[in-house]
């Protein structure tokens, strides 16, 4: 302020030509520091933010996709799962790096403060300001315009490779459903609504299963039902490793369902790419005629007729040398059997409450047999001429084996 008590008039352009002429270079120098630091701070601030918008909607940014020795290994879980720690590391590392610039700005900006008067201190941040909003602007567009690039049915695309999809059929595919079926099969479309409560019960079950908590509690209800009464010795208090499982389950469970509500949210381009893809596969669904399986070996997608399936399986069964035909299903036979030796070791004393009551077989079924195409035979490379002379490989399903928990 002058003498009248008005402002003075600073200049405006050629702001750092001005302060060379009438101050000292190491002025200029901490002015140059300022609006570096104040520039790389807010921009740091956008980038953050970016990142944080692309981990809240399971983006993943160009810099995180890096080349593998094997090119079917970008649509893998693993994958997908190693840019996401790339990016929470990221993230962390941004934000103690927006914390270091912080305390370099405030520093040099009281520093400024203190060899400038108030009205040229004030005159001097507002060029800063306006200085740099027009990078920020800039800076921000950019990332805008990424954000709207990272469309993650865009990125599988980009990695589609055709030889993922078999086609044995006689069915005829359309470029969209070769795309969709390059996915594979353990691409998954975003359900239309989330059932939270079907979720957790079916978390407490397997939580019941690898404990002995379901068996005590049947114990526990049958013993009430005989006495009418409930003793203190009857009561089942959970150990440190079952309350640690219970703990850690908990998280879990927590932890996919807000992931789940953020997949719920994505944008409307995604949801447009998700329901062409869920008409395609009602389409596919629909075609009684046609199979889609694995391969035997490595990762895809093969399509056969139903028919020339069924005829090679018959083809395996009718092989006296490997299966016998039997008069009647000696399943129940055998999971009684069973049964009683495990009951009679246990009177024994010889295996343990929990081993007894969950190798125990209960409602056991025949092996379900199913074939697989040898599509990664050399000798087997076919055209759409000669793709009956793919043999299929046996694999007997054993889930619901009278020896399956043992």
């Amino acid at each position: 302020m002058n003498a009248l008590g008005t402002r003075n008039i600073y200049p405006t352009a050629n702001i750092e030509a001005s302060i060379h002429q009438q101050y000292a270079g190491n002025f200029l120098y901490i002015f140059r520091g300022v609006k570096k630091c104040y520039y790389h701070s807010e921009a740091m601030r956008l980038d953050i933010q970016c990142s944080e918008i692309c981990r809240s909607y399971d983006l993943v940014p160009s810099f995180l996709w890096f080349k593998t020795a094997n090119s079917h290994l970008s649509s893998s879980s693993v994958y997908k799962d190693c840019q996401r720690r790339l990016l929470n590391v990221e993230i962390d590392w941004k934000y103690r790096e927006s914390n270091k610039l912080k305390k370099i700005y405030q520093s040099s900006l009281n520093l400024l403060r203190e060899l400038s008067s108030t009205d040229f201190f004030d005159h001097l941040y507002g060029i800063i300001l306006f200085e740099c909003s027009h990078l920020l602007k800039r800076k921000e567009n950019t990332l805008n315009r990424k954000l709207s690039s990272m469309n993650p049915v865009k990125n599988s695309t980009e990695i589609f490779n055709p030889k993922a999809v078999t086609n044995l059929s006689s069915r005829v595919l359309s470029q969209e459903e070769t795309l969709c079926l390059a996915n594979g099969l353990d691409y998954s479309l975003r359900p239309k609504d989330i059932d939270s409560m079907n979720i957790a019960g079916n978390v407490e079950t397997f939580f019941h299963r690898v404990t002995d908590v379901f068996q005590h509690h049947k114990k526990f209800m049958n013993e009430h039902k005989e006495n009418e009464a409930i003793l203190e010795s009857d009561m089942r208090v959970l150990n440190t490793k079952e309350l640690s499982l219970a703990s850690d389950l908990s998280s879990f469970t927590k932890s996919f369902l807000q992931k789940v509500n953020r997949r719920m949210l994505q944008k409307d381009g995604y949801d447009i790419n998700h329901e062409n893809y869920r008409k395609l596969l009602q389409k596919l669904k629909k075609d009684t005629s046609l199979i889609i399986t694995r391969p035997d070996k490595g990762r895809g997608v093969v399509l056969t007729d139903i028919q020339d399936y069924v005829n090679k399986m018959l083809t395996i069964l009718n092989d006296s040398s490997k299966f016998s035909s039997l008069s009647e299903d000696p399943t129940l036979q055998r999971e009684n059997s069973l049964t009683t030796l495990l009951r009679r070791l246990h009177d024994e004393g010889r295996i343990t409450d929990q081993f007894y009551y969950s190798a125990r077989p209960t409602g056991s079924n025949p092996g379900r047999l199913y074939g697989l195409p040898k599509v990664h035979k050399k000798k087997y490379q076919f055209d759409q001429f000669s793709h009956q002379s793919v043999p299929l490989t046996t694999v007997l399903q054993k889930l619901l084996l009278k020896c399956y928990r043992i």
